[in-house]
C-alpha cells in the first residue's frame, strides 16, 4: 500500500476525517497526522471483493487549506480509492482484518461515537 500513498503525503498538515456521506467525523492536525498516515502506508495488500460501497474517508490538507489528496475506505470489499488532486482515482487493494486497517477503522469510529 506504501507505494500507492500521493507523493504529497509529506505536506499533509491537517487529515479530515468524513463519511462517505458527508459527515464530518474530525480531524487529526500537527503531530497526529503522521501516524494515521504511517498506519495507512503499512495496510498491506489483500484480495479484493467488488462491492466499493466506503463508509469512511481521509482528506489531506496542506499548509494553505488546500486538499492534497483523498482516501476513500471499503472496509467491506478491502478496496481504498486514492485520488490526488484533480487526478482520476485509483482502486488499491488492502487486507481489512490487518493490524494496521483494525486500527484506522478504530480511529474512524472513535471518531463517530462522539
Amino acid at each position: 500500500m506504501n507505494t500507492r500513498i500521493p507523493s504529497n503525503a509529506a505536506q499533509a498538515h491537517r487529515l479530515e476525517a468524513w463519511t462517505i456521506q458527508g459527515d464530518l467525523l474530525g480531524s487529526w492536525e500537527g503531530a497526529e497526522v503522521a501516524p494515521v498516515l504511517a498506519l495507512v502506508a503499512s495496510l498491506p495488500a489483500g484480495e479484493p471483493m467488488r462491492c466499493f460501497n466506503p463508509a469512511y474517508a481521509i482528506w489531506a490538507h496542506g499548509a494553505d487549506g488546500e486538499v492534497l489528496f483523498d482516501l476513500e475506505f471499503c472496509f467491506g470489499c478491502f478496496w481504498v480509492g486514492v485520488r490526488e488532486a484533480g487526478e482520476r482515482q485509483d482502486l488499491v487493494a488492502f487486507d481489512a482484518e490487518s493490524a494496521p486497517a483494525r486500527q484506522l477503522l478504530a480511529r474512524f469510529q472513535a471518531f463517530a461515537a462522539h
